[in-house]
C-alpha cells in the first residue's frame, strides 16, 4: 500500500516537472525565434547598406568625370539604371528612391530659393517675388535643380532603399513596420570634363 502511494506521488512529481518544462518552452520560443530571425535580418541590412554606399560611391565617380558609355543618353540615365542594378538584385522586392541635384556651390545646398518678405513673415507667401533659380516656375524650398550637371557643378545625391523584412509578421509586430529604409548621400564637386555647364537662373517671378 504504501509503495503505491510513494509511486504515485512520484509520478505526479513527474508529470508536474513536465508541464513547467511545457510551459517554459512556450514562454521563451517566441523570445528565441526573434532573436534568431532579428540575427539574420541585421546580417542582410549590413549586406544591403555595404550595396548601398559602393553603388552611391561608384554613381558620384560617374557623375563626377561624366563618363558616360554607349547605350545612355545621359549621365542620368546611366546612374539611374546602374543603381537599380546593383541595389535590387541583392534586395530583391525592395524599392530604390533615386534623387539627384545640382548646384553653383556647396554654400547653396539645401537653401530656399530667395524671395521677397513682403510681409515680415521670414516665409514664402504666393504672390511674393521670388529668384527662380532652378527654372521650374514655381518657389522652392530647395534651390537645386535636377540633374548631374556638367564641369565644375556641386550634385548631390540621395538614394533610399524601402528594404521588406523576409521574417513576415514576426519584426512587423515588434516594429510596427513592414520594412527598414536605408538611405546614403553624397555631394561632390564635377570634374571640369566640357560639357554645358548648369547655371543658376536669374528669373524674378511675381505671382
Amino acid at each position: 500500500m504504501m509503495k503505491n502511494k510513494l509511486k504515485t506521488i512520484l509520478l505526479g512529481i513527474k508529470s508536474s516537472e513536465i508541464g513547467s518544462l511545457a510551459v517554459e518552452y512556450a514562454l521563451l520560443l517566441p523570445v528565441f525565434m526573434t532573436l534568431i530571425f532579428g540575427s539574420v535580418e541585421m546580417g542582410r541590412v549590413f549586406m544591403v547598406y555595404s550595396a548601398l554606399e559602393g553603388a552611391v560611391t561608384e554613381s558620384t565617380r560617374i557623375a563626377i568625370t561624366g563618363n558616360v558609355p554607349a547605350g545612355f543618353a545621359t549621365s542620368d540615365a546611366y546612374i539611374k539604371d546602374y543603381v537599380q542594378t546593383a541595389l535590387t538584385s541583392i534586395a530583391k522586392d525592395s524599392v530604390v528612391s533615386i534623387n539627384m541635384s545640382i548646384y553653383d556651390s556647396f554654400a547653396n545646398i539645401g537653401q530656399p530659393e530667395p524671395f521677397t518678405d513682403t510681409n515680415g513673415n521670414t516665409t514664402y507667401d504666393i504672390g511674393e517675388c521670388y529668384t527662380d533659380i532652378n527654372n521650374n516656375a514655381a518657389w522652392d524650398a530647395d534651390m537645386g535643380a535636377a540633374g548631374t550637371g556638367a564641369g565644375e557643378n556641386i550634385m548631390v545625391m540621395n538614394v533610399s532603399v524601402d528594404l521588406p523584412y523576409i521574417s513576415g509578421n514576426i519584426l512587423k509586430n515588434i516594429t510596427g513596420k513592414n520594412s527598414i529604409v536605408l538611405t546614403s548621400s553624397t555631394a561632390v564637386r564635377n570634374e571640369p570634363f566640357g560639357g554645358v555647364a548648369w547655371t543658376p537662373s536669374a528669373n524674378v517671378i511675381c505671382v
